[in-house]
């Protein structure tokens, strides 16, 4: 009777069935950890284990040969040993007695599979939300993690900027490191320190630092905007990155760091008005970017920074910091990833690409989206030597997707990141990352999967965000602007396509799951009601609001709730 061929979570990349299966029940305690997998490499394999560490394979490479003789596992390191012990466990799962005698080989597409998630617009998860999610990386392969911060850190002495914010305290980040470093994951500090520093600059101690103190205008939405948020790019700003840097950068192993630097929108209309005018913004960016690097380096780290300024003039891409890591960053359909990565490739550098989940600014995710451009992507990544891939999940404007919406994105993209090849089969990631059984992954995968479609329903599109979330969140004046060219047929199509949903949702057993999940469609519903004119009563926005907090609670700290909240709604209730 032949053996039927074995499912794996992530596909290897070569794989020989043999004949027969080797009788074997798991060890009472598998390695799961870097430590455990030492051990074994150098003398706790047990009885019927041949294993050894062969360098030659690369890092995180791996080759597991099952016979009726025993286990033989040869690993080019640690990681790649729990690799193949991850195989182990999920052969056992199909069955506890024997495994299939096989042959299999496999290694990363690419070196670096990291993800990166935004815990300052709004929302910072729990400890315990936080650890799950580090498991769920090491199960998907991915080797560096990333927690985007702007002030949700506990600095001393700035309490004023993170008070309210639920921040993380340096115990905190120890902890979530010591967990990633247990299973090959690097944690890199993430921290803004050019743009997007209004959480900082809002406040008048800090002020004083901005480019443009008393408010600026957005250069692509005309728009007056109150808060500063670029800091000048003089020394006292340098200064003051270089305190932050002091207290936040020993909480890490990690000898890189991301310090941002993306979409510092007021560049140029205030304190660095003159400088930008005799000499270009793209050299005056340089410049500072060049000081803030040498921040770093100058401890001892390499730099990451977002790539976004650099690659509007590539003329000067190759005059940006030696020895540092762009991140070329884009998130729709389309986005020239290609053209980027070759051009970064042209100049010798070592490079990042990041697409996105295609989850934040709206209720349901941008599935569709987030799949397309992690595809376009890996591909321009691989095709062009880029060092890796950080899929990012970012927080725009409230923070208001359901988390699980980052599920599927995930897998996708940490697959194709593992194998090189688009994923098949979303739904045992998602139990994974969930911690469902394995029917609760399929039904999640396929409800998450028929929400993400929702925005097909409209043909107007909006960057970066979904129309059901516009609809509900911006304010009166501005609703027109995102109603216009929108038919009520379009709008009963997307009604519709959240009722056909309710099916799919109604599957999943996981009740916590459920509710998130049905709240994000129900969000979306609101959003279509009030683009057909149909205000919210007291006691239904009373409602949702109430099943919002219940559901934030569960996986993430209080603060950034109320700001939240106060974005979600753009009228008062009816």
């Amino acid at each position: 009777m032949s053996i039927p061929v074995p499912s794996f979570l992530l596909p290897p990349r070569e794989m020989t069935l043999g004949e027969g299966s080797l009788v074997m029940r798991a060890p009472h305690r598998l390695p799961g950890t870097i430590a455990e997998a030492r051990d074994w490499l150098e003398s706790a394999a047990p009885a019927g284990w041949k294993v050894r560490r062969d360098p030659r394979g690369g890092a995180e490479w791996y080759q597991l040969a099952i016979s009726a003789d025993g286990i033989e596992l040869t690993a080019g390191d640690e990681t790649g040993f729990l690799f193949a012990v991850q195989v182990l466990r999920q052969l056992w799962a199909q069955d506890q007695a024997a495994l299939p005698c096989l042959t299999l080989t496999d290694g990363p597409a690419l070196p670096v599979r990291g993800f990166m998630l935004d815990v300052s617009r709004g929302k910072v998860p729990t400890m315990a939300e936080l650890f799950r999610l580090i498991e769920g990386l090491h199960a998907l392969r991915a080797n560096q993690l990333q927690l985007y911060v702007e002030h949700t850190f506990a600095w001393p002495g700035h309490e004023d900027a993170w008070r309210d914010a639920s921040p993380l305290t340096a115990a905190q980040v120890r902890a979530l490191d010591d967990a990633c470093a247990a299973v090959g994951i690097e944690l890199v500090p993430n921290l803004n320190t050019f743009g997007h520093m209004e959480r900082w600059l809002r406040h008048p101690r800090y002020r004083a630092l901005a480019e443009c103190p008393e408010g600026w205008i957005h250069p692509l939405t005309g728009q007056f905007k109150e808060f500063p948020g670029t800091l000048r790019p003089d020394q006292a700003s340098l200064d003051f990155i270089d305190g932050l840097l002091a207290d936040y950068l020993p909480c890490f192993r990690s000898r890189q760091v991301n310090l941002g630097g993306d979409e510092p929108w007021e560049l140029g209309q205030g304190w660095s008005k003159q400088a930008v005018a005799e000499r270009g913004k793209h050299r005056v960016y340089l410049e500072h970017l060049r000081q803030l690097c040498a921040l770093t380096a100058g401890r001892g780290y390499r730099t990451q920074f977002w790539g976004d300024i650099l690659l509007e003039d590539l003329a000067l891409a190759q005059e940006a910091p030696a020895d540092t890591t762009p991140v070329a960053w884009g998130y729709d359909a389309g986005h020239p990833f290609d053209a980027q990565a070759g051009r970064l490739r042209e100049l010798g550098r070592t490079y990042l690409i990041a697409p996105g989940t295609s989850t934040w600014q709206s209720f349901t995710g941008r599935l569709d989206n987030a799949l397309t451009n992690q595809r376009e992507a890996v591909s321009a990544a691989l095709a062009h030597g880029a060092r890796g891939m950080l899929l990012t999940s970012w927080g725009d404007n409230g923070n208001h997707q359901p988390w699980p919406t980052n599920w599927p994105a995930m897998v996708a993209g940490l697959t194709q990141a593992w194998t090189g090849r688009p994923a098949t089969d979303l739904a045992p990631g998602c139990a994974v990352l969930g911690g469902l059984t394995l029917a609760d992954g399929q039904a999640v995968a396929a409800a998450l999967t028929h929400l993400g479609q929702l925005d097909r329903r409209i043909a107007k599109a909006n960057r970066n965000k979904s129309l059901t979330w516009d609809f509900l969140t911006a304010k009166a004046e501005a609703l027109p602007k995102f109603t216009e060219g929108v038919d009520g047929e379009e709008l009963r199509r997307s009604w519709e396509h959240l009722e056909e949903g309710d099916r799919l949702l109604a599957e999943i057993k996981d009740t916590t799951l459920r509710e998130e999940l049905t709240l994000g469609s129900h969000l979306a519903r609101a959003g279509l009601q009030r683009a057909q004119g149909i205000t919210l009563s007291r006691r239904e926005r009373a409602t949702l609001i109430e099943r919002y907090q219940a559901a934030w609670l569960k996986r993430a700290r209080p603060g950034g709730l109320d700001e939240s909240l106060g974005l979600l709604f753009g009228a008062p209730p009816g």
